[in-house]
């Protein structure tokens, strides 16, 4: 059943486009035809993704009785508009960017064609399908191209997601973006992937009664520190191979006690696959790790690290311990973000006129006209450029040998174009981050007949030849004694 997702002010301008006294000349508001536009402002570059969100969002559009009722009963009166979505179903025609496809800032990555009254109503459905997938595919290749291709990236947000079908989305999302695999088991199911993930610190403080109680240690007849005893347990109860955790008490001590525990059995010794270290100075700790564990004999062991990384430590790590085999992420992948999309969905036509919404920030300004985005292709399959134009447009682009539109149909009469599986979203992801010489410093332009009608449309939607000047007065020509006490 469908909820009332949606402002309260899509259904009082939803409700009053139904009205006569807010006819467009001899057409209802209401049925006039609208399209708007579906783009992201905040990340430098992200994935398109959240399409079978979308999807579950428009289809789930039933209303019931009693959120209807809520409606009609509103302050305003909201009957007329109670009715139209009484029996609602998908509304429009929908245009997207195929999963998976890199877009940048302010980008047109999607857009919806319907009747006023209804369309303007589908806003928060589009916000909702695109923001968090895309916020977490962007976070997820910027570790990915921080980490290097080789190494493992694993995430590691369940915790800090707040519920399961979240952590479910940021594994989801993080995996295509560039991640490997997930600790959270119900997200591993659904995607069918291993879930990763050994110990917490807390299986080596479950041993403290032997810091009491001592074993003995063969090899120097003294006590075995409890660390020791809790590693080799752990190495006992994982034969097929396992990570420890180093950090419970001291890194340096935790990795002698490791050293201890693995050497003191063939069957530990191969039980023993990597570690992790999770505070401290990590790529300084984890170079010493490897050195001292290389010699002491245990070779070949995956340094893993974590601890509140974000994207400049991941970095910065990589270059000063090269060595390191992958990551840990979860705070600064979900709920620590640098930035979230910022989806927006914005009206560029009405009827057959081209609109925009001006305003006093530069950045808030949005685009006029039914839009298209162009993107450049080299002859060796590198991307050159992207324009941002008009639909009728053709457009050439310095240096590429083709120029590709990325809008096309994804919904329209009840049919939908097919959306790809996870893994081939991700595998396209990966295959164009790769296209791409500079994606950080790559351009993204506007058409000159676009950015003409921009311009001509604001200047002249500003343009006020009403009189009013001679009816109203600016504040400062206000006398004192009209002033309020």
């Amino acid at each position: 059943m469908g909820t009332l997702n949606f402002d309260r002010y899509h259904a009082a301008m939803g409700d009053a486009s139904y009205k006569d006294v807010a006819r467009l000349h001899d057409t209802p508001l209401s049925g006039a035809q609208a399209a708007f536009y579906v783009t992201q402002r905040k990340l430098p570059f992200a994935p398109c993704l959240g399409h079978e969100r979308l999807v579950r969002l428009l289809t789930d559009s039933q209303i019931d009785r009693p959120r209807l009722r809520f409606l009609e009963q509103d302050r305003g009166g909201l009957q007329l508009f109670a009715k139209a979505i009484e029996d609602m179903r998908v509304v429009g025609a929908i245009r997207a960017v195929r999963p998976g496809t890199i877009v940048f800032a302010q980008q047109p990555f999607a857009d919806i064609t319907g009747a006023f009254g209804l369309t303007q109503a589908q806003e928060i459905k589009f916000e909702h399908a695109f923001d968090l997938p895309m916020t977490t595919a962007s976070t997820a290749m910027q570790f990915r191209m921080a980490a290097g291709d080789e190494r493992w990236l694993s995430d590691f947000s369940l915790r800090r997601n707040g519920d399961i079908e979240r952590a479910v989305d940021i594994a989801t999302y993080a995996f295509i973006g560039g991640f490997n695999d997930t600790s959270n088991m119900e997200a591993a199911h659904r995607l069918d992937i291993p879930a990763v993930g050994t110990q917490a610190h807390y299986w080596q403080l479950a041993y403290i009664e032997y810091m009491y109680e001592p074993e003995i240690e063969p090899l120097t007849g003294k006590p075995k520190h409890f660390e020791q005893v809790a590693f080799e347990r752990w190495l006992d109860a994982n034969p097929n191979g396992t990570t420890l955790l180093l950090d419970t008490i001291d890194v340096y001590m935790g990795a002698v006690h490791a050293a201890m525990a693995a050497t003191s059995t063939e069957a530990r010794r191969r039980a023993f696959k990597g570690f992790r270290v999770d505070s401290g100075d990590l790529a300084e700790l984890g170079a010493w790790c490897l050195r001292f564990f290389e010699a002491n004999g245990l070779h070949r062991l995956r340094p893993n690290l974590t601890g509140d990384l974000d994207v400049a430590k991941v970095r910065r790590i990589v270059k000063d311990f090269p060595e390191v085999a992958g990551f840990g992420i979860g705070t600064k992948l979900s709920s620590e973000v640098p930035a979230v999309a910022g989806v927006v969905f914005k009206q560029c036509v009405i009827g057959d006129r081209a609109t925009l919404k001006v305003g006093n920030s530069q950045e808030k300004t949005t685009l006029p006209g039914r839009l298209q985005l162009f993107r450049g292709i080299a002859a060796n399959g590198n991307y050159v450029a992207d324009v941002t134009g008009l639909d009728e447009e053709e457009i050439e682009i310095p240096g590429a040998s083709r120029v590709e539109r990325l809008l096309g149909p994804f919904w329209e009469d009840g049919q939908r174009v097919a959306i790809p599986s996870i893994e081939k979203q991700k595998a396209i992801v990966e295959e164009q981050r790769k296209r791409f010489a500079d994606i950080d410093h790559y351009p993204c332009l506007l058409s000159d007949r676009l950015r003409t009608l921009r311009d001509d449309l604001t200047a002249r939607m500003r343009s006020d030849n009403s009189g009013w000047a001679d009816v109203l007065r600016m504040p400062e020509q206000v006398g004192d004694e009209t002033m309020p006490i």
